[in-house]
């Protein structure tokens, strides 16, 4: 008799208390941010009914990004600085996520700017050859080129979502300006010319590690690699998603208005990219790519040895980062930073996001894992020794093969051995990180393989 009842009350009891937490997460959302906290994020996005106007600062519905709980722009910019622990310094506006220094009023003027038909946009992922293209541009479009004392690139080029419409508006033509926008956000014209330059996203995540790192203003100069990664994968980071960003600009290129480059193919062939961006930009810049001298000139001012060159022609001094801009300026150095499984996920993250795009192979050779280097060594009795990829050895000797076997694969980046600091059978230095040549860059193996040596070693000493 009782149960019909009980039941009824109970299933309405539920519906209150889902309806009083939807009611609670809409209101205190906006809050999250300023208390250190965020919610986790639903499959829906929410819809705001007072003080937003009817346009949104986010992917409209038909992008190809997954919607995402998000602000919409109110009628007061909204800016909110915090720092969660194991993250840099963020700001978020208008629930996009960018770095402390930047301003509301600046983001929003540089969404709504309007672009001149003579305009050059530099348009990519932070990290993926922007200060580059950009140095090759100013040579191409300023007969008077010179970034230095108080005619910095970052003045002369401006990001316009940092610096604001204002600030371009006052810059002669032809303008050339930088954006990390997602293509959803970036100043749109059929005149103005767009490039578009993506990198392989294992290197992208390294770089901007270590700008994160160096750059004062995220005051995470102590942050680990393992916490930057959950926070590239989880769309949580400044200039937001790298995939959202790629996928975004994808469907543009092809498009007259519109030239694509990789950063893996300026590398290779430095000079045919220069043309390749002269030519399309037009007018005196084709002109100086057809003259030999000239274009001679453009690509060895512009290989990464010469740009590492007094880099505070590229930033006022040393007032925003605490080691050099331009740190390598390569690719293929993901190797030295990710784990076997870190990889994996990037790996599964691209055939998920890039299935059935033009970009589904771009980088399949320079992602892959089995594209480590072979380590040759010498064994105590002279024999050479090679492992591969996986971590097998190719000794004979039995005391190697069985102790080798025991030991876990090369699955994790030489980055734990960062702290060891022994040296290295035969004096090759340390273990340490950071350099492409096989006789140092595998840390942790060489550690390992380093003590099996010593020990055999000590082991037929005392037999003796």
């Amino acid at each position: 008799m009782f149960r019909p009842f009980l039941h009824q009350h109970f299933v309405y009891a539920q519906f209150e208390v889902a309806q009083r937490i939807r009611i609670v997460t809409m209101v205190a959302s906006p809050l999250c941010h300023k208390l250190s906290y965020q919610p986790t994020r639903v499959p829906e996005v929410v819809e705001y009914t007072r003080g937003f106007s009817s346009r949104p600062c986010t992917p409209a519905a038909n992008s190809t990004v997954t919607p995402i709980f998000h602000w919409q722009e109110t009628a007061e910019p909204q800016k909110v600085v915090y720092q969660n622990e194991k993250e840099p310094k963020q700001a978020c506006i208008d629930g996009e996520m960018w770095p402390p220094i930047f301003e509301a009023e600046n983001v929003r003027s540089a969404r709504k700017m309007i672009p001149r038909d003579d305009d050059v946009f530099v348009c990519t992922y932070p990290k993926c050859g922007t200060t580059w293209i950009q140095h090759i541009c100013s040579q191409l479009l300023s007969a008077n080129y010179n970034p230095g004392s108080g005619k910095e690139l970052s003045q002369t080029s401006p990001m316009i979502e940092r610096m604001g419409a204002e600030y371009a508006d006052k810059l002669q033509s032809p303008r050339l300006l930088k954006t990390h926008f997602a293509y959803y956000n970036c100043p749109k014209s059929d005149t103005a010319k767009y490039i578009f330059a993506a990198r392989n996203p294992k290197d992208c995540l390294t770089s901007y590690y270590f700008h994160n790192k160096n750059f004062k203003i995220y005051d995470w100069a102590n942050g680990k690699f393992d916490d930057f990664f959950n926070l590239f994968c989880s769309n949580n980071i400044a200039f937001g998603d790298y995939f959202d960003h790629l996928m975004s600009w994808l469907p543009q290129v092809g498009k007259p208005n519109v030239l694509f480059l990789k950063y893996e193919d300026m590398l290779e062939d430095l000079e045919t990219a220069v043309v390749k961006i002269g030519e399309f930009i037009g007018g005196e810049a084709a002109a100086k790519v057809r003259d030999p001298e000239t274009l001679a000139h453009i690509v060895a001012e512009s290989r990464i040895d010469a740009m590492k060159k007094d880099q505070t022609r590229w930033f006022p001094g040393s007032a925003l980062h605490t080691q050099t801009f331009i740190r390598k300026g390569t690719k293929g150095d993901w190797l030295n930073y990710f784990s076997k499984d870190q990889s994996d996920r990037i790996d599964e993250i691209c055939r998920s996001r890039f299935v059935d795009t033009i970009a589904a192979n771009w980088w399949k050779e320079d992602m892959a894992w089995s594209c480590l280097p072979e380590i040759s060594i010498t064994s105590p009795s002279g024999e050479e020794e090679t492992i591969d990829s996986s971590g097998n050895c190719s000794s004979d000797e039995g005391f190697m093969s069985e102790e080798f076997d025991d030991m876990p694969s090369v699955s994790r980046r030489p980055s734990n051995a960062q702290h060891l600091d022994v040296p290295l059978y035969r004096g090759q230095g340390s273990g340490r990180r950071g350099s492409m040549d096989t006789s140092v860059t595998f840390g942790s193996v060489w550690t390992n393989l380093q003590k099996l040596q010593l020990s055999q070693m000590q082991n037929e000493q005392e037999s003796l």
